[in-house]
């Protein structure tokens, strides 16, 4: 599996910063890259107490890398 595939932190490194920003993740990508299983990750979203998913079609959800990476600072910084 390259870095593309293996979604995560991995392949953030990848892109240029401006990019990363923007990257959409999915609820799998999203859990690895904060560090939580899938499970807990759904658990949090749904109490809104992570950042909340854009709609990318009818069905399908994702999170914008740079959404994540403030929202793991700001609990880092409390």
């Amino acid at each position: 599996m390259n870095n593309s595939e293996s979604g995560g932190s991995e392949a953030l490194a990848d892109l240029p910063l401006d990019l990363a920003k923007h990257r959409v993740l999915d609820a799998a990508q999203s859990a690895d890259f904060v560090g939580l299983s899938v499970s807990h990750w759904r658990r949090i979203v749904r109490a809104k107490r992570a950042p909340q998913p854009v709609q990318l079609t009818e069905r399908r959800i994702g999170w914008r890398a740079g959404d994540l990476v403030e929202w793991l600072a700001s609990k880092a910084a409390a």
